[in-house]
C-alpha cells in the first residue's frame, strides 16, 4: 500500500492538463464528501478508516465497500475519494424533453495515467437502470454504458467508468476484508523478518503459506499476515482465501508466480480443458487468453464480458468467436466456478420421485428380467402382458445405448398426465389481473370475498364466471412479500421474507476472527433495583451490552438507571478496553440517536473503529445481540427477587405479587450477579451454536488469525480523549471551590491560584469512575477528584458506578421533591389566607347586629378588631389612631402594659 502523496497529485494534474475548475472541485472533494448517507430499510452505509488517505471513506453498500478495499491494495492507485463533487449532467429523455440533474457519483480514483469517476452497480441493477432510465444508460450485448455521464465527465477531461460487482473477485475481496485491520493499524514487521523470508526464498521460488510458517517458528501469525497485507510477501490473492493455509501459496517474487501459475495450474488444467465446452460459460470462470488471465466477469447467451487480472479495461466478446479462438488453442480453462446445481443434482430424475414410485421401478426391471429368462410363472403373467414386457425392453435397450440409469427408465409417468393449458380466456385473466393489482394490493386492505364480489360483478358483464375455489387458489398464489408490503406496509413484509443466513456460501455471516465485528446496544432489564440506603425501588436499570459476533463472547457492559442514551455506550466501549486490552475493527449499532452523538463518534474515530450502522427497520440484523438478551434475562435476571415478568399478565398481579414490593437487590449486587454470569458462567459454557464455549472459540480465533497488535489499547493511554464532555463542553473554574460537575465539587490543588479563577475549561468525565473529571487549562489535562462530602466506603469500581447511578436517580427525585414542597407551602399560605378572610366576614357579621356604640366602656384587647367611625374594619389604621378615636368616643381605661 502506497500512501496518499499530494504532490504527487498536483503533478498528475499538471501532466493530465486539467481545467482549473476540475482541480478546484477535486481539492474541495478532499476536504468533505458530496453525499451524506442515512440507513434505510434496503442497505446500510458505513464509514471506513482508510490508511491511505489519512481519512474516513463513505461507503453506500456492500459493493462499494468491497471496491473501496481493492483501490486501498492498489499499488496503481494514487487516491481515491468518495463522492467528491456533483457532476452537472444534461441528456434528452422522453418524447424529447431536456432533462438536467446533478449527479453524485461513488468515487473518484486518481491513478498513474487517468482520473476516472467510478460508480458501482451490480448487473442486474444495471439491467433495470437501462429498462427505466434509457436516456441515461444504455445496453450493448452485456456492456452497459452511460453516453450523458461519459459527455459530462469528458468535458472536465475526467473518464466516467461503469463498473460492476461481478468485476471484484469474491476470494480476493475476503482476503482484503482479512487483512484490513493490518493496514489500517499501521502494523510494522518485526526486526529480522525481511532477512528470514529472503534466506527461505533464496532456496524456494514458492511455498505455501503453511510451509512457510513451519520454516520460520519463531515468528508468529502477525508477521506472516503483515507481511502478506504490505506485499513484502507475493501471493495471489484471486485463488485461494489467505486463512486455508494448505493451499495459499506464496512466492519469491512476481515473475516466479507467473512461472508457477503456468507450469503448474494452467498446463496442469490442459487436460481437464480439454473437455470443455463453451456453452457452459458461467460467472467465474478463468481462462487465458492470448498469453493473458481472465475471469469472466458476465456470460449471456450470445455475448461475454472478460475481466483481465491485471486491472486493465474489460474485453467483451462474442461467445461464438471464443468458440472458434477454442478450437485453435488460443483459450485454456485454468478453473471452473463451482456449479451449485451439480452439487444439489438439481436435474437428477430422483429428485421428484417417491419412495413408492422407486420401488415400482425396480420391480418392473426385475419382471422384466425374469420375463426375459424365459419365466412365465403366474407372477409374471398376471403382473403384465407380453406386448407391455416387450416395451419394457425396448426402454431397457434404449436406456443401455444412451448411457442412462436403468432404473429410472422405468420410472411411473403418471404425474405428467392431464391438461396443462390454462382454463380461462384471456378476458378473465385481464379482469384477474386488474382488480387484483388495483383493488386488492393496497392499503385499504379489502377482505378476499369483498374482492371475489367485485370480480364476479365485472364477469357478468362479460357473461363470465370463475368459482370460488379458483379464486382461492388464486390469492393463495399470489400471496407473496410483494403482496404483503402493498396491503400492510414494509415493516409487515420484511417478517415475511426470506432469512438470509449467509452473505455468500463460503464467507461466514459473523466474520472471520475474533472482533472483527462487534454489537452494542441497550435493553431495559425485567427487575427492580432498590437504593442501597433508603431501601425505595429505583425502577429497571438498563443494561447497555457489547458481544463479539465472531465467538458471541460479551466483551464489555454498564448498567443505567437512566434511558438509554451515548454516556452508556461509551462507559461500555471503555469497560471492554479495561477487560480485554484491544478495540473491534467494526461496531455495529442501530439506528438510535445516542449512537450519532458527537462525543461516541469522536470515540470510534479516535480509537480508529468502523461505523457499520444497521439498516433501517431490519430487526434481524441485530438478532445476534437480541439473543445475547434473551438468554441473560431467562437465564439469570428471572431468577432473582424483584423480577417483573409477572407484568405480562397485569390482570393477575395483587399487592401481594407486585414486583416493587418483593425488589430486594440493589445496582451493586446486580451489577456485580452480571459480571459473574458474562465472564465466568457464560463465558465456559458450551455454545448451541459453536459446540464450544465462546472462551474457546475467542482464543482458537486468536491463535489461528493472529493477535493483530495494532489492536491493541490501553484504557490510561486514552484518558481523557474517549471520555464524553459534559453538558455545555466547558466549565468555569472557581479557585478555591474547584468546578462543579454531575452536581459535585471537584477540586484539585494545581489549580487553586488566583490566576485560574473564572477560567473557561474544557471538561470531560469519566464514565467508569465519577469521582474524576478532567478540564483542560493551559495545554495538559488536569484530573479533578471529587470533593468528600461524608463516609467514603465505595471502593470497588462497581460500587462506584452504583452510587453515581443511584446520586443521578435519587437527584431528580429531590427536584421533584423540592418542587412538590414548594407547591404544599403554597397552598399553606392558601389556605391560612381562607381562613383570615373568614374569621373576618364573621366579625363582621356580629359587628351589624349590635347597632352603634353605646356609652359603655368598651374592653380594648390586643386581637380586639379595627373599627372605622362607621363600625367596618380598619386594616389600615395604627394603634395611635384606634386610641385616639376611642377616646373621642369616650372611652377613659386605662393602657395596657
Amino acid at each position: 500500500m502506497r500512501e496518499f502523496d499530494i504532490e504527487r497529485m498536483y503533478r498528475l494534474f499538471d501532466e493530465l492538463d486539467l481545467p482549473a475548475r476540475t482541480r478546484e472541485l477535486i481539492v474541495e472533494g478532499l476536504r468533505r464528501p458530496a453525499r451524506w448517507l442515512r440507513p434505510n430499510q434496503c442497505k446500510a452505509p458505513r464509514e471506513l478508516c482508510c490508511p491511505k488517505m489519512g481519512f474516513m471513506i463513505h461507503v453506500a453498500n456492500n459493493i462499494e465497500r468491497a471496491a473501496a478495499n481493492s483501490y486501498l491494495y492498489d499499488d496503481e492507485v494514487i487516491a481515491y475519494i468518495d463522492s467528491p463533487f456533483e457532476l452537472n449532467v444534461k441528456y434528452q429523455g422522453k418524447n424529447n424533453r431536456p432533462v438536467q440533474y446533478n449527479w453524485r457519483q461513488g468515487f473518484l480514483v486518481l491513478t498513474q495515467s487517468a482520473i476516472y469517476l467510478d460508480d458501482w452497480f451490480a448487473q442486474s441493477s444495471l439491467i433495470a437502470q437501462c429498462k427505466s432510465n434509457p436516456g441515461r444508460f444504455k445496453r450493448e450485448g452485456v456492456d452497459v454504458t452511460s453516453p450523458p455521464l461519459e459527455a459530462a465527465a469528458s468535458a472536465m477531461k475526467l473518464v466516467y467508468r461503469l463498473r460492476k460487482a461481478e468485476e471484484i473477485d469474491a476470494v480476493a475481496a475476503r482476503n482484503r476484508d482479512y487483512l484490513r485491520s493490518y493496514l489500517v493499524d499501521g502494523t510494522k514487521l518485526p526486526s529480522g523478518f525481511r532477512s528470514d523470508l529472503a534466506d527461505f526464498f533464496r532456496s524456494s521460488a514458492f511455498a505455501t503459506l503453511e510451509e512457510l510458517e513451519a520454516a520460520i517458528p519463531r515468528r508468529d501469525v502477525d508477521a506472516f499476515n503483515c507481511a502478506i497485507a504490505n506485499g513484502l510477501i507475493v501471493s495471489d490473492f484471486n485463488r485461494v482465501f489467505v486463512g486455508d493455509k494448505s493451499r495459499f501459496m506464496v512466492f519469491r517474487d512476481r515473475q516466479s508466480m507467473e512461472t508457477y501459475q503456468q507450469a503448474h495450474v494452467f498446463d496442469a488444467q490442459v487436460h481437464a480443458a480439454s473437455k470443455w465446452d463453451t456453452a457452459e460459460i458461467r460467472t467465474g470462470t478463468r481462462i487465458v487468453f492470448s498469453g493473458k488471465a481472465f475471469t469472466v466477469a458476465v456470460a449471456g447467451n450470445l455475448d461475454v464480458l472478460l475481466m483481465p487480472d491485471d486491472g486493465s479495461e474489460p474485453l467483451p466478446l462474442k461467445v461464438s468467436a471464443l468458440a472458434k479462438a477454442y478450437k485453435k488453442g488460443f483459450v485454456t480453462v485454468t478453473s471452473t466456478p463451482v456449479d451449485d446445481r451439480a452439487i444439489q443434482f438439481l436435474d437428477a430424475p430422483w429428485r421428484f420421485v417417491s419412495t413408492h414410485a422407486a420401488k415400482e421401478a425396480v420391480d418392473k426391471l426385475d419382471l422384466l428380467e425374469r420375463w426375459e429368462r424365459g419365466d412365465r410363472s403366474l407372477e409374471v403373467t398376471e403382473a403384465y402382458s407380453d406386448r407391455t414386457y416387450r416395451t419394457f425392453r425396448k426402454k431397457k435397450r434404449d436406456a443401455l445405448s444412451a448411457g442412462t440409469d436403468l432404473v429410472a427408465a422405468f420410472l411411473s409417468e403418471k404425474g405428467k398426465r392431464g391438461n396443462r393449458n390454462p382454463r380461462l380466456n384471456s378476458n378473465v385473466e385481464g379482469v384477474l389481473k386488474k382488480i387484483f393489482s388495483e383493488r386488492f394490493e393496497s392499503l385499504r386492505g379489502p377482505t378476499k370475498w369483498e374482492v371475489f364480489g367485485e370480480i364476479d360483478n365485472e364477469l357478468k358483464e362479460i357473461g363470465e364466471k370463475i368459482t370460488k375455489t379458483t379464486f382461492l387458489r388464486r390469492v393463495r398464489n399470489l400471496e407473496s412479500t410483494k403482496t404483503i408490503g402493498s396491503r400492510e406496509g414494509e415493516k409487515a413484509a420484511y417478517q415475511a421474507k426470506p432469512f438470509y443466513w449467509v452473505l455468500k456460501r463460503d464467507t461466514p455471516v459473523h466474520g472471520e476472527y475474533p472482533m472483527q465485528f462487534v454489537h452494542i446496544d441497550h435493553e431495559e432489564l425485567k427487575i427492580e433495583v432498590v437504593a442501597e440506603e433508603t431501601g425505595e425501588s429505583l425502577g429497571r436499570p438498563v443494561l447497555t451490552l457489547i458481544t463479539c459476533a465472531f465467538s458471541r463472547r460479551v466483551l464489555g457492559f454498564y448498567l443505567s438507571l437512566r434511558s438509554p442514551r451515548y454516556l452508556s455506550s461509551m462507559a461500555a466501549l471503555l469497560d471492554m478496553i479495561r477487560r480485554f486490552g484491544r478495540v473491534p475493527d467494526e461496531i455495529i449499532f442501530d439506528g438510535g440517536a445516542d449512537f450519532g452523538s458527537r462525543d461516541f463518534k469522536w470515540a470510534l474515530s479516535f480509537l480508529r473503529i468502523g461505523e457499520r450502522p444497521r439498516r433501517t427497520s431490519a430487526c434481524r440484523d441485530g438478532s445476534l445481540i437480541e439473543r445475547m438478551f434473551g438468554v441473560s434475562q431467562m437465564t439469570f435476571i428471572f431468577n432473582l427477587f424483584g423480577n417483573t415478568k409477572l407484568r405480562v399478565k397485569g390482570r393477575q398481579i395483587t399487592k401481594k405479587t407486585d414486583p416493587s414490593s418483593l425488589a430486594i437487590h440493589t445496582l451493586v449486587e446486580l451489577y456485580d450477579g452480571l459480571e459473574k454470569f458474562f465472564f465466568d458462567t457464560y463465558d465456559k459454557r458450551r455454545h448451541g451454536t459453536l459446540l464450544m464455549s465462546p472462551r474457546q472459540k475467542f482464543e482458537i480465533g486468536m491463535d489461528r488469525a493472529g493477535k493483530r497488535l495494532g489492536r491493541l489499547r490501553r484504557l490510561d493511554q486514552c484518558v481523557p480523549h474517549i471520555f464524553p464532555s459534559v453538558k455545555g463542553i466547558t466549565r468555569v473554574i472557581d479557585y478555591q471551590r474547584g468546578v462543579h460537575a454531575n452536581n459535585r465539587q471537584y477540586r484539585n490543588p494545581r489549580l487553586e491560584r488566583p490566576r485560574f479563577d473564572g477560567v473557561k475549561a474544557e471538561t470531560r468525565c469519566h464514565p467508569l469512575d465519577h469521582k474524576r473529571i478532567y478540564v483542560w487549562v493551559e495545554d495538559e489535562w488536569y484530573p479533578m477528584f471529587e470533593v468528600p462530602t461524608g463516609p467514603d466506603e465505595n471502593t470497588s469500581d462497581a460500587s462506584v458506578q452504583a452510587c453515581f447511578e443511584e446520586k443521578r436517580v435519587l437527584y431528580g427525585r429531590t427536584l421533584a421533591s423540592q418542587q412538590d414542597a414548594n407547591a404544599e407551602v403554597a397552598g399553606i399560605v392558601v389556605e391560612m389566607q381562607e381562613k383570615a378572610t373568614l374569621r373576618e366576614k364573621a366579625r363582621r357579621a356580629r359587628a351589624a347586629k349590635q347597632g352603634p356604640a353605646s356609652n359603655s366602656r368598651p374592653r380594648l384587647s390586643a386581637s380586639a378588631p379595627k373599627v372605622d367611625a362607621k363600625g367596618e374594619g380598619s386594616t389600615s389604621e395604627s394603634m395611635a389612631e384606634r386610641l385616639r378615636r376611642l377616646r373621642q368616643e369616650g372611652y377613659r381605661g386605662k393602657r395596657y402594659p
